[in-house]
């Protein structure tokens, strides 16, 4: 992903968000905008990175900065045409899902405070058992439907986000349901 401007290659170390920031602020005088949204939106960020990693502090922060990153480089083009959580959502689901794929992990740094270390402990205490195992058979984009559904996003506000029809949305979901209850069934024949 080449969202950082300058080279073309692949090249992400020794890119912050403060170093981003500090560039960028003078000349678009937007950061304390993009700092307020990110605020709003920091714990639905970890989550993502929390559904889309092997929840590793490592892995967890990584895909923060990369997120981060992303959502600072198209921060000047978000117009308000929807909300900006669905905006939020949209960009960090396609970075999560993106980063999978392309299983390009390279070291960058973004301090994760320490509330995040605690929201780590909390989800994975509160998930029922075999959940991340079940979710971890899912492929990434069925792993963004069930989290944006789970997190109780209608499917109006999910079709926005991938930008398919609500029939798509439903017809996705149901097919997902389908595929957790087979995995399920796995892990009980397995017992």
């Amino acid at each position: 992903m080449n969202h950082r401007g300058g080279s073309s290659g692949n090249s992400k170390a020794g890119h912050s968000l403060y170093a981003l920031l500090g560039r960028r602020s003078a000349r678009d005088g937007d950061e304390g905008a993009f700092l307020e949204m990110l605020g709003r939106s920091q714990r639905s960020i970890f989550q993502i990175c929390l559904y889309f990693t092997d929840r590793q502090p490592d892995s967890i922060r990584d895909l923060y900065q990369e997120i981060v990153c992303t959502l600072w480089e198209a921060w000047p083009r978000f117009r308000g045409e929807s909300s900006s959580d669905t905006w939020v959502h949209r960009i960090a689901l396609n970075v999560a899902v993106s980063e999978i794929r392309s299983h390009a992990r390279q070291p960058r740094f973004v301090p994760l405070e320490d509330w995040m270390y605690d929201t780590v402990a909390e989800e994975v205490d509160k998930a029922p058992p075999d959940y991340f195992r079940i979710m971890g058979g899912l492929d990434p984009d069925e792993r963004a439907l069930i989290y944006l559904r789970l997190n109780r996003h209608s499917v109006r506000d999910i079709a926005e986000t991938f930008s398919i029809t609500e029939a798509a949305v439903k017809q996705r979901l149901y097919r997902i349901r389908k595929k957790i209850d087979s995995l399920k069934q796995q892990e009980y024949d397995e017992e």
